[in-house]
């Protein structure tokens, strides 16, 4: 590699960096929701977001606890077949946070502001409960 190429690639990292808006990681899984909750409190989009990370973030950690608790204090060691379908149960909604928290970061990007289809209702209710 040439030391022209080399200073082009260091240059477009560095403009990256520059310009790299730290708001698009509100659907960073579990936290993301936090950065734009403290950075930008008064801006409508970018709290439209991040009330939709948060309740998705409260849910998936909530029902994987609930599950956890199922599979290993309430089901005996012998019930190997609810057990497994416990924890991949457990790892759909593992699965499915991802998924959503990339349409989200799509979403954001675009500049869109959609309630995704299930859980959108639940949104507005959970951070009215909340004073969110």
């Amino acid at each position: 590699m040439d030391k022209e190429s080399l200073h082009t690639k260091k240059s477009r990292i560095a403009d990256y960096i520059r310009n790299f808006d730290p708001l698009m990681l509100t659907y960073l899984p579990f936290i993301g929701w936090f950065i734009p909750m403290s950075i930008r409190k008064d801006d409508e989009f970018y709290m439209f977001h991040a009330k939709q990370a948060f309740v998705f973030a409260v849910y998936v950690t909530s029902v994987s606890l609930v599950l956890y608790f199922l599979v290993y204090i309430f089901l005996p060691a012998w019930m190997d077949v609810p057990r497994f379908v416990l924890v991949m149960v457990i790892y759909f909604h593992y699965f499915l946070y991802a998924v959503i928290c990339i349409m989200g970061t799509i979403m954001l990007n675009k500049g869109q502001r959609k309630n995704f289809p299930v859980i959108g209702v639940y949104v507005s209710r959970v951070s009215a409960l909340l004073n969110l």
